[in-house]
């Protein structure tokens, strides 16, 4: 028998919670983001939604397979025990049935959770198409689709590179260099269209910020440094709500308007 902890629960009954009633693996929120929304055009989007949805579905149906051996051959250790008169072999029967069945429900939130994966995948298939044929028929490999991709991705790493050292790094650098010369220009293009904007956007955060950071360093308190302990509140740090007064309501620095970067 477990241990009882404090507040009267056991593992076991956290154990059967978490199999019969907690989604975890990946959260829609994470799929959405960086799963789906990793790739920076709707082509590659759409190609990576089929792969998860595939892989998924073709996991999750090997599982269902795998419960059912399981319950079959806990139907046959079932009937091995009725007629096994030998006492150690019943017992030794019986620890492989709780075995089984200790599988079976680890099966269940096997499956339970590419059931809860799958469905941010398909949401987004059926948001944007009526019927499989519709869907095949944008699925279908473009060479044009494929060079656009690969424009958008290098300017998008360039940016990043552009962002943090000022210069497009030399490993993005390589590989813009092997594109096609207009290609290569659409994709300098873009990285420095997203940096600048970027660079701005975080400019604007800074300038509005600067005076709770200057009253912070002229206060006359000792340091302090900020945690994200509670971030999840109003979604700005604790120390920052303390230096501006901040309710438990969500605000952010930036004014209503709609951010330049959009």
């Amino acid at each position: 028998m477990s241990k009882i902890m404090k507040g009267g629960m056991t593992p076991e009954q956290v154990e059967d919670w978490v199999e019969n009633s907690m989604h975890y693996g990946m959260t829609h929120e994470q799929i959405k983001n960086f799963v789906i929304n990793s790739n920076v055009t709707d082509f590659r989007q759409l190609r990576q939604v089929l792969v998860e949805v595939e892989t998924r579905s073709h996991e999750r149906k090997k599982l269902w397979m795998d419960h059912q051996r399981k319950e079959i051959k806990i139907n046959q250790l079932k009937a091995r025990l009725e007629k096994e008169e030998d006492e150690f072999e019943r017992q030794l029967i019986q620890i492989d049935i709780d075995e089984y069945e200790l599988d079976l429900g680890k099966f269940k939130v096997n499956i339970r959770q590419y059931d809860h994966e799958l469905e941010p995948f398909m949401e987004y298939i059926n948001k944007n198409f009526a019927n499989i044929d519709e869907l095949a028929d944008v699925a279908n490999y473009s060479e044009e689709d494929e060079r656009k991709y690969w424009i958008a991705r290098m300017g998008k790493q360039a940016a990043i590179d552009i962002y943090a050292n000022g210069r497009i790094g030399i490993g993005n650098m390589d590989s813009i260099a092997m594109m096609r010369e207009e290609d290569q220009i659409y994709a300098v293009n873009i990285a420095m269209q997203y940096a600048g904007l970027l660079n701005t956007g975080i400019s604007k955060i800074q300038n509005e910020l600067k005076p709770h950071i200057d009253k912070l360093l002229g206060d006359g308190t000792e340091v302090r440094f900020p945690t994200f302990d509670g971030i999840e509140k109003n979604l700005n740090l604790d120390l920052f709500n303390k230096l501006t007064g901040s309710s438990g309501e969500q605000k952010s620095l930036q004014s209503t308007n709609k951010p330049e970067t959009e």
